[in-house]
């Protein structure tokens, strides 16, 4: 099976080059055509993709969903999971890590299975590439939307509980100061698992130790963490200046307009670069719902304004966001080139869970999930 797309402004790695195309054979991408060597009449497709006056792009992957589409991963149903791929798909989504929440362990070990069920079975959407066990390992005073009666200390073997054998944890997200931190994130760090600072009190002297014992990620920046603040007088750092210092971590922000400021991407863009920044939706059950009461977690959940808060109004409880509106944000308003904002929701994605090689980017050689969006980064094909 082969599919051309034609005629599009191609996004590599590094720009954007006009009037090119890109075959597709098998699923992986065959060749590149650009403006210079030119589409010649003797290639032939199985199918063509019209890519006229649109944007032939990787297709978005996000290493941090949630749920969508009414379902949330933690429902432990493979029909929901299957929607929520269907939903994200349609936004440009074409790889996915379902995401836990802090929960007792029986129901994370119940979600985690249903991911590993549907990784083995066909069905149509974003494709699956693991799963991503956010929680329970958190502070309280940094909770959020999780729920505070499961929280616990991290360990070996309750990460290896969860995972159950199945050898599908790609991202563990957990809080470096708690009891067990390091050596957990030590193991499953050399096993490739990227290990991600979230919902943490740490302060800057301890998450300069944690990179040095396998953290190399920080999740949802500026949300859930500490920050600047003084004490006594005297100002002491936290996980939020310690990402945008420490090169040896890249960071996810939730770029869907309202959990943090243009600036606040500004500043993380000026400090990062573009090869460590990463757009995430941390999209939950109402993604692409109406407005309303939902559940997460256990706890009750509003969502109104394009916001998802818990229902008391104390804090976000993920978002409702898609990539396609990340990557829109981040191009429109926070004024990055096309390019990089793409390679932010994409190959950085792959990047920190170690798929760069097959995923990411449109290259000869890696997986064909190409999708086509147009100047305002509406999805046109998925």
């Amino acid at each position: 099976m082969t599919r051309l797309f034609k005629n599009g402004k191609v996004i590599l790695e590094d720009g954007i080059i006009e009037n090119s195309s890109v075959l597709v054979e098998n699923d992986c991408i065959k060749e590149i055509f650009t403006g210079e060597t030119g589409l010649t009449a003797d290639v032939k497709a199985d199918e063509t993709i019209d890519g006229s006056g649109l944007y032939i792009s990787p297709g978005f992957i996000d290493t941090h969903v949630h749920g969508g589409g009414g379902y949330d991963v933690m429902d432990a149903d493979c029909d929901g999971l299957a929607e929520i791929a269907r939903t994200h798909r349609k936004h440009g989504c074409t790889s996915f890590l379902p995401t836990t929440l802090t929960a007792s362990k029986e129901r994370i070990q119940a979600a985690v299975r249903s991911v590993h069920q549907l990784m083995n079975s066909r069905y149509d959407g974003a494709r699956i590439l693991g799963v991503h066990l956010e929680g329970p390992c958190f502070n309280m005073k940094f909770k959020g939307a999780q729920n505070p009666k499961y929280l616990a200390n991290p360990s070996i073997q309750l990460f290896n509980e969860l995972d159950q054998g199945f050898n599908i944890t790609r991202r563990i997200s957990l809080a470096p100061e708690l009891e067990g931190a390091f050596e957990t994130a030590r193991h499953f760090s050399a096993k490739g698992v990227n290990i991600s600072i979230a919902h943490s009190d740490a302060d800057f002297k301890c998450v300069r130790e944690s990179v040095n014992h396998g953290v190399s990620h920080i999740t949802h920046m500026y949300n859930g963490m500490s920050y600047i603040n003084s004490l006594d007088y005297y100002c002491k750092t936290g996980v939020a200046e310690a990402g945008l210092l420490l090169d040896g971590l890249t960071a996810e922000i939730i770029a869907d307009g309202k959990h943090m400021p243009v600036e606040i991407l500004q500043i993380l863009y000026k400090c990062k670069g573009p090869d460590k920044m990463l757009l995430t939706t941390d999209a939950t059950r109402p993604t692409n719902m109406p407005e309303g009461l939902y559940e997460l977690g256990g706890l009750d959940v509003l969502v109104t304004d394009d916001v998802a808060m818990l229902a008391d109004r104390t804090s976000f409880a993920g978002s409702v966001a898609t990539c396609d509106k990340l990557v829109r944000f981040a191009y429109k308003q926070c004024g990055f080139k096309l390019h990089e904002a793409v390679k932010m929701a994409s190959l950085n994605h792959a990047r920190i869970i170690g798929a760069d090689k097959e995923l990411g980017s449109i290259k000869v050689g890696k997986r064909g999930d190409i999708i086509l969006f147009d100047e305002d980064i509406n999805v046109m094909y998925s």
